[in-house]
């Protein structure tokens, strides 16, 4: 387990090779974290080979595939989700199996695969491993985690971003919307979280982060909008509970490598590693 000896580097697997992953390899190999990266996995052996060729201490082992999990757990501490929903069931019920933690980073196929949040939970309890889920683009959970433990009312989020920040999307597609034309702002969804997470896959994770820390996947409301007039990912999140009332804004930068990923995300995924070998833990 990761918490067992602070004196050695924290062993790290990664299964993504995207923007995410790309940045927390990053930073782990400028030693901003007090890790050591052992293995990496992608189903494109290009992106692979792009990320190993930028850093210094490349990893001992590279796959596309999840042919030798079992070897390549046993040589680390930590695995690390950001490739996909599919992932998640693929990657880190194996890891968890092992007895290693996990951080997952496609938090909506916890709401969307049914039974899988619950079976996470109970594996990571038998076997006692650790399972972190950041607050990637998005700020408040702490709060809202905090007045869940008296009565939340209402939990709802609007989501607004560049049109191209949707594209390749399969359920607008289906619903026959195009992204080219759009002029002024456009709501694409309106409906519970487990169906924005289900049609926006890319997009709206942060949703099943805040019904995840709220009241469920299908009281928790969403409304996702196409606007061509900014450039920047926002999330307004707006609860209502026994405590009163919070309200929070966040106007996101797009990652320069994939504009459909807040890059806020990658940065809340490298502070919650932080926060696993740091002695001293700040917020709820």
């Amino acid at each position: 387990m990761v918490n067992g000896n602070r004196a050695m580097r924290v062993r790290v697997g990664i299964v993504g090779c995207g923007s995410i992953g790309t940045e927390i390899c990053e930073a782990i190999d400028h030693d901003e974290l007090e890790m050591e990266l052992i293995f990496l996995i992608d189903k494109h052996p290009e992106r692979i080979r792009e990320l190993v060729n930028r850093l210094k201490r490349r990893p001992k082992i590279t796959r596309s595939g999840s042919e030798g999990l079992s070897e390549m757990l046993d040589a680390v501490d930590l695995v690390i989700e950001c490739a996909s929903q599919d992932a998640v069931r693929e990657y880190v019920i194996p890891a968890l199996h092992a007895g290693k933690d996990v951080m997952i980073m496609s938090v909506g196929a916890l709401i969307c695969d049914e039974g899988l949040f619950e079976e996470i939970v109970n594996i990571a309890r038998a076997g006692g491993s650790r399972v972190y889920i950041p607050s990637g683009a998005i700020a408040g959970l702490d709060g809202l985690k905090s007045g869940a433990i008296g009565s939340i009312e209402s939990v709802e989020l609007r989501t607004r971003k560049p049109p191209r920040g949707f594209a390749g999307n399969t359920y607008l597609r289906a619903q026959g919307v195009e992204l080219s034309v759009i002029e002024h702002e456009e709501t694409l969804f309106v409906g519970p979280a487990r169906d924005a997470v289900r049609y926006f896959p890319e997009n709206v994770n942060v949703a099943a982060s805040l019904s995840i820390a709220g009241i469920g996947p299908d009281s928790t409301m969403v409304k996702i909008i196409a606007d061509p007039t900014i450039a920047e990912n926002v999330h307004e999140i707006e609860v209502k509970g026994e405590f009163g009332k919070l309200f929070v804004r966040v106007e996101n930068v797009p990652s320069p490598m994939n504009p459909k990923t807040s890059h806020l995300a990658a940065l809340s995924a490298i502070a919650t590693l932080r926060g696993i070998t740091y002695p001293v833990r700040v917020g709820t």
